[in-house]
């Protein structure tokens, strides 16, 4: 009996033993040190977005979540890059980085990550065409160089209608009578010499008008062909950018990324040059003006801005290549790791993480 009563305290002690450090394992960090979580984030529609007071967004919300179920208090520390919000888990300055990190080879040298909560990629995003090719137009023919020539141009028009205005209205009494009625008569004879390269009272043997016509139809030349090339130039443009459907079709385009990020290894491992940007909205706003020809960056992040601010004006390139998961980073050997990723398998398996997913994602 004495033996029986033993070995039940015994088994008693080791459930509450066991109880205990799946108790501890759930916060180890706050029981030791008794503050709040420090975690770092960075801008990145739609996992986070920085506006509010407090920070939004899908890797916000599925961080809620974990912290919620481990009964962990937080606080948010915002950054601007990846590479800095790792940098502060590495350093100590931060206990926890969720934004939307890649989770590479190099990265997990220096930080820990639990299991993925988000099946990422990289995709290609360029201009529709239809707007764009008309932006294109439109770009050329309003530029400072374009504009001068026309300007130059319709100067030179008014003074050679004058010209025949002068030259017609005593000598030739078909012509128009009266100031408005003489120029809009000189118009249309400038425009038969442009288009014709002849003078419309002919046959003149007249030195003067002789030379006007050669000045005029030369003047017309030189506006049509630089209006023709500004219409090709963009015509070229919009082509080269149209039959982009993959990274094959990258080199020799004009490609932008963000600076250090797993898009930005990509286009330099295989070679292609890229234009570096700080944050991604800066490649955004390249394509718009016509400065890039397509944005490489995180396949979940395209998508978005593509159904968002940039609905009806770009496409995401269907194929995902080099696919990525998002992690939660953690310091080197940090004890929380092992309670998220039970939470982690948690969300997936109840349906939690697809439901923060459609919050989000849905169009």
């Amino acid at each position: 009996m004495q033996r029986r009563t033993r070995c039940s305290a015994l088994i008693l002690l080791a459930a509450l033993l066991a109880a205990a450090v799946l108790l501890a394992g759930r916060a180890p960090i706050q029981a030791q040190t008794g503050q709040p979580l420090r975690v770092a984030t960075k801008p990145l529609a739609p996992f986070v977005f920085t506006s509010g007071d407090t920070p939004t967004g899908y890797s916000v919300d599925v961080w809620a979540e974990v912290a919620d179920r481990l009964g962990l208090d937080y606080e948010w520390a915002v950054y601007e890059t990846v590479g800095e919000i790792l940098d502060a888990v590495q350093t100590g300055a931060a206990d926890v980085a969720i934004a939307g990190i890649s989770m590479t080879r190099d990265r997990e040298a220096v930080v820990d990550f639990t299991h993925p909560y988000f099946d990422a990629g990289l995709q290609i995003m360029v201009p529709t065409g239809s707007s764009f090719a008309f932006r294109e137009v439109l770009r050329h023919f309003l530029s400072p160089g374009m504009l001068s020539f026309v300007i130059i141009g319709v100067v030179a028009a008014a003074i050679m209608a004058h010209f025949i205005y002068f030259t017609e209205r005593r000598h030739n009494p078909g012509f128009q009578h009266g100031y408005t009625r003489g120029i809009w008569e000189a118009v249309w004879w400038l425009l038969t010499i442009v288009a014709n390269g002849e003078y419309p009272d002919k046959p003149t043997g007249s030195p003067a008008r002789r030379l006007m016509t050669m000045a005029f139809w030369l003047v017309g030349l030189l506006l049509v062909a630089q209006f023709t090339a500004t219409v090709t130039s963009a015509l070229t443009v919009q082509q080269l950018t149209s039959d982009i459907s993959g990274p094959e079709d990258l080199p020799g385009k004009r490609v932008a990324t963000v600076a250090g990020s797993t898009a930005a290894t990509y286009l330099d491992d295989i070679g292609v040059a890229f234009t570096p940007v700080a944050a991604i909205e800066e490649a955004y706003a390249l394509l718009a003006a016509g400065a890039v020809d397509a944005v490489v960056y995180d396949a979940p992040v395209l998508r978005y801005h593509r159904v968002s601010a940039g609905r009806g004006t770009v496409e995401v390139i269907d194929a995902v290549f080099k696919p990525e998961k998002y992690g939660i980073a953690l310091p080197p050997g940090g004890e929380l790791r092992e309670s998220i990723n039970e939470v982690l398998l948690e969300m997936y398996q109840d349906g939690t993480l697809s439901e923060i997913e459609a919050r989000w994602f849905n169009e």
